[in-house]
């Protein structure tokens, strides 16, 4: 007989294992001098990093961290997410979130 397999329904996204990263022309570098080059290491510095250097990057003017998010990493839903977060530990887990969600 001539039997037909079936069809594959949708395609699955696949997940890419790691989060993208920047280029080294691109990295953040925080007022302290210290580089990084995505979001891993952005939430890794967060949780260790002192008050100063955050409301360097992070206050009533500006927010760094989110529009280095949005237009080097391209991640603009977090960037927006980002935003709207005034302290260490919520951008942290913020971002923590964001990457178990997309890469795991």
């Amino acid at each position: 007989m001539n039997e037909k397999k079936p069809k594959k329904s949708k395609k699955t996204e696949k997940k890419s294992l790691k989060p993208i990263e920047a280029k080294p022309e691109n990295y953040f570098i925080l007022i302290t001098g210290v580089p990084l080059k995505n979001l891993k290491e952005l939430a890794n510095s967060l949780e260790t990093m002192n008050e100063w250097v955050f409301n360097h990057h992070v206050n009533e003017a500006r927010n760094d961290f989110s529009n280095w998010v949005k237009d080097i990493l391209n991640e603009k839903e977090l960037a927006e997410e980002m935003k709207l977060i005034k302290n260490m530990k919520d951008m942290e887990i913020k971002i923590l979130k964001h990457l178990a969600t997309k890469y795991l």
